[in-house]
């Protein structure tokens, strides 16, 4: 060996880390995204009610949207529902008298029939637009009818027994009803009109449609509640209400 030192006499071997480690040891939250990172932190920050993340969601940038699994949901319950008829009951009127099941459905008929002579009116003069214009009414209401009628069916099976359900249930539930019999209202009276909109080639209720209006009804609800319930400082400002089960089928099942 020579007195002067020279490298390559040594023994030297390559220097590795005893541990190994692999892509999945790293996480996003890394100085290798800090500005996504930043972003993906307002999400964990904000402190919202559970009933609010069962029905909404939240982007990653922490901005209310829609929930796709309740689209999804609402949506079945149009598929269920597009294309029933109205379902009559007899009724006990206060004085005592009965209102037949033939007679609801003969008012029925005659309100089908009011709406087919005004959009005929209508029609004579501009028959595209009128048609648009029906069509649109008859997709917003499917949509809203739809949207309810999950709506009520998921506050009636989230609620606690109790005797006496609060007000706002019962609204939802006359709400449900009503909208049910003004979308087959509009939709009997488009079927009777259909066929005179002019150059307009689609003139059916379409599904993708009804749809892009429930993602819409949800988005302006996301936004809506989360601005009433949202807390960004880390506390809760509102009390999940208390809420009961009943007989909710065989009454959307009316609906």
């Amino acid at each position: 060996m020579s007195e002067t030192f020279d490298p390559s006499e040594q023994e030297t071997k390559e220097l590795l880390p005893e541990v190994k480690s692999s892509l999945d040891d790293d996480t996003e939250d890394t100085n290798r995204d800090p500005e996504g990172a930043e972003q993906r932190s307002a999400k964990a920050s904000i402190v919202i009610a559970d009933w609010w993340h069962r029905k909404f969601r939240l982007t990653d940038n922490g901005q209310p949207t829609f929930n796709p699994e309740v689209v999804n949901a609402i949506m079945d319950v149009f598929d269920k529902k597009f294309g029933t008829a109205m379902n009559f009951k007899e009724v006990s009127l206060p004085n005592g008298e009965k209102l037949t099941v033939e007679q609801q459905q003969e008012t029925y008929q005659e309100h089908v029939q009011r709406i087919v002579d005004g959009t005929r009116i209508e029609l004579g003069v501009d028959p595209e637009t009128t048609g648009l214009s029906l069509l649109g009414r008859c997709t917003k209401t499917w949509s809203e009818f739809a949207s309810i009628s999950y709506e009520y069916f998921d506050t009636m099976q989230n609620l606690a027994s109790q005797e006496d359900l609060p007000d706002w249930v019962y609204e939802r539930e006359a709400k449900m009803f009503d909208l049910g019999r003004k979308a087959r209202l509009l939709t009997d009276a488009l079927k009777a009109v259909d066929q005179e909109f002019g150059n307009l080639k689609n003139v059916s209720i379409q599904r993708d449609r009804v749809e892009m209006q429930v993602k819409d009804r949800q988005q302006r609800l996301a936004e809506y509640n989360f601005k009433k319930q949202a807390d960004t400082s880390g506390g809760n400002r509102r009390r999940l209400n208390e809420e009961t089960v009943a007989h909710m089928q065989s009454i959307i099942d009316d609906a």
